[in-house]
């Protein structure tokens, strides 16, 4: 089994390569395409992932339990592959028959058809990445290496294919084809690894924790994609570029927590499925180490949109872009709220197989999304769907920390939480002066990110003593000293 300090560098390598190829490409292609393009292709996309929802339902996280459980055994992987790809199979061609009918039929998307059908396409590979085997078999090393592979690509062919304004389709084409590469890729080393065959004969309990989980997507998209969709419906391409290019810059930092995401969560499920105390202090421990990652940052970058949202969007973006500065601050707080809706949610209640508990909770807050998004968008339009965005999250975080605490014991960290506000609550002042002081807004955030970084590490190694980023920094200064 691999080492969980592997699987985090090489997830950790991936995680940067998230943040670097969109720093080379976004602030190129918002420049040369404009906000009302960029907004045109963010609305076609939340169209096409409701439909990506409707055809990977519950796979991408079922399929990660599932393939954790068979390791050492290939009879078992061959048997449970074949059924999930094979269900996989069937729920995507039903959602790309109903895209296909959706783009013919609704009049709202006949400006939009040129890119809807690249959209299709982008579905279809979308289903064949089978990045939910390789996360299951915990081989992060050969996902890091071709993900970054075809990366380079695409950023080649952007700078080279991408020149104006009249390019927005074949931009969206070059991110189907990254789709469509790394699925190829994956079908052909997948067939080193397992056989397949498609069956109609599958299990029931993976039939219904896959409608189970894709409801509980669907319920998701009620407050998130929904948001895209509703407001691009509702107002114009300028506003969706708006909240898109802010809740965009959002998804590239919190990137780096899906990072140990990733990596725990079939971890989590292998021990969990030993169904035994010591495993189920194993969960523990491997939960309190992810709740601990995500404090060592949140308050930081809380702080850091908060005070330079601006400079944030002027770098990522350009020009004509301010109006996404306000819905960016106001979606500094999710930096928590996700992350640790991912540790309750995907690291806990999935390896427990409270599925049915994810849906009811999944419920409630699409609920809280629909009704928060026709009060809200239609007056504040892409502050709005800010809004939204933070209520939705928050009732996912009450609703699943009840269940956390009723099934493993695990409460909500307010000690810690409180601990690690009021030790970073100096990095406020310090950002407030650099930012008074210095003209450059830039230079200053620059400035910051370093000081923040180092007194992040000063602070939790020497104050909040905390071992296991003490014991990764002492095996860094140790090997440099070697």
């Amino acid at each position: 089994m691999p080492s969980l300090r592997k699987n985090f560098i090489y997830n950790a390598i991936l995680t940067m390569s998230g943040y670097i190829f969109p720093l080379m490409v976004y602030p190129y292609v918002s420049r040369i395409l404009g906000v009302s393009n960029i907004g045109a292709c963010n609305f076609v996309d939340s169209i096409v992932e409701y439909f990506t929802i409707i055809s990977m339902m519950g796979m991408n996280t079922i399929g990660i339990r599932e393939i954790a459980k068979c390791k050492g055994d290939r009879k078992k992987l061959d048997r449970t592959f074949s059924q999930l790809f094979s269900l996989n199979t069937i729920s995507t061609l039903i959602a790309v028959v109903s895209l296909i009918l959706a783009t013919l039929i609704i009049s709202k998307f006949s400006d939009y058809k040129g890119l809807l059908y690249i959209g299709i396409g982008k579905l279809f590979f979308n289903y064949l990445l089978i990045n939910w085997f390789f996360q299951g078999l915990e081989n992060f090393k050969y996902i890091a290496i071709r993900t970054i592979l075809i990366k380079v690509l695409f950023v080649v062919a952007v700078f080279i294919f991408v020149g104006t304004q009249d390019d927005t389709k074949i931009y969206y084409f070059l991110i189907f084809l990254t789709f469509a590469g790394n699925a190829l890729v994956n079908l052909w080393y997948a067939k080193k690894i397992v056989t397949f065959r498609f069956t109609f004969h599958i299990s029931k309990s993976i039939i219904l924790s896959f409608i189970m989980l894709g409801v509980y997507w669907l319920m998701n998209s009620m407050y998130s994609t929904f948001n895209v969709a509703y407001l691009g419906f509702i107002a114009n391409d300028t506003e969706v570029g708006y909240y898109t290019t802010a809740n965009k810059l959002l998804l590239v930092i919190m990137t780096f927590f899906t990072t140990v995401t990733s990596v725990l969560v079939p971890r989590i499920s292998n021990v969990i499925s030993s169904n035994t105390t010591n495993g189920m202090m194993q969960a523990k421990e491997l939960i309190n180490k992810a709740i601990n990652a995500l404090l060592l940052f949140v308050i930081p970058l809380i702080i850091l949109v908060v005070y330079f949202s601006k400079s944030i969007i002027s770098i990522m973006a350009g020009t004509g872009y301010e109006g996404a500065i306000l819905p960016l601050q106001m979606m500094a707080p999710l930096f928590f709220l996700i992350g640790y809706d991912q540790i309750i949610v995907l690291q806990t209640l999935l390896p427990l197989n409270k599925d049915k508990i994810i849906l009811r909770n999944s419920s409630l807050a699409a609920a809280v999304g629909i009704i928060t998004n026709i009060l809200l968008v239609p007056k504040f339009e892409s502050i709005g769907s800010a809004m939204v965005l933070i209520l939705a999250e928050m009732v996912v975080l009450i609703t699943s920390q009840y269940s956390v605490k009723k099934y493993l014991g695990l409460s909500f960290p307010y000690v810690n939480l409180v601990k690690n506000a009021i030790i970073m609550s100096p990095l406020s002042l310090i950002c407030y002066g650099i930012k008074s002081i210095i003209y450059s807004e830039i230079f200053a955030f620059a400035l910051c990110c370093i000081l923040c970084i180092a007194y992040v590490l000063i602070a939790n190694v020497y104050i909040l003593k905390n071992k296991d980023l003490a014991s990764t920094v002492s095996k860094i200064f140790n090997r440099q000293k070697k």
